[in-house]
């Protein structure tokens, strides 16, 4: 989904929506827009975890390596260390947002990320959304109820705003369910 998209769902969720090629004939809520979708996002993100796994090579010279140079990083999952001999080493030291390798090799890191950001000068035909269908269902409500918040004649911020938090409290963070594989079986 792209941000145009998200916006029009939104602006309709509203009825906010901009008539003869405007995205809204609000202009207070037109320059809050990107920001609050953009915080929104990132506590979905939160939530939601969005995964990624990089391969880095590892030489001599640093054996320190700072967690926060990779791109949009928010959470270690793991990370699987691979010595020039090939052999896997699943335990490596942690201390902070740093990892210590114990000699030069490749390491397989698994991590969580932050969304790219979204800025005002982010182009809405061309930024697509990182997060899971299931979270982008959710973000519309968050947005809502902040966008409304200041709306206290009607409640309507109030409204979306427990709409949104119902929706969080549903949302499951895993992609995939576990499983267990014995082969032969098992005598009991």
């Amino acid at each position: 989904m792209t941000l145009l998209e998200m916006k029009k769902k939104i602006l309709r969720l509203i009825e906010e929506i901009g008539a003869g090629g405007k995205i809204t004939d609000d202009p207070d809520i037109e320059a809050k827009l990107n920001d609050v979708i953009n915080q929104i996002q990132f506590e979905l993100a939160r939530m939601k975890k969005i995964p990624v796994i990089t391969t880095k090579t590892i030489t001599e010279s640093d054996l320190e390596f700072e967690l926060n140079t990779l791109d949009d990083f928010y959470q270690l999952d793991r990370v699987i260390f691979i010595d020039l001999s090939g052999d896997e080493f699943p335990d490596v030291e942690l201390f902070g947002n740093y990892i210590v390798f114990p000699e030069a090799g490749t390491a397989k890191i698994y991590y969580f990320k932050y969304p790219k950001r979204i800025t005002d000068d982010t182009k809405d035909d061309e930024y697509k959304f990182e997060l899971s269908d299931d979270a982008l269902e959710i973000l519309p409500y968050g947005v809502a109820a902040d966008l409304l918040k200041s709306d206290v004649s009607n409640n309507y911020g109030e409204i979306y705003s427990k709409r949104y938090e119902t929706m969080l409290q549903r949302l499951d963070p895993r992609y995939s369910m576990g499983s267990i594989y014995i082969d032969g079986g098992i005598d009991i």
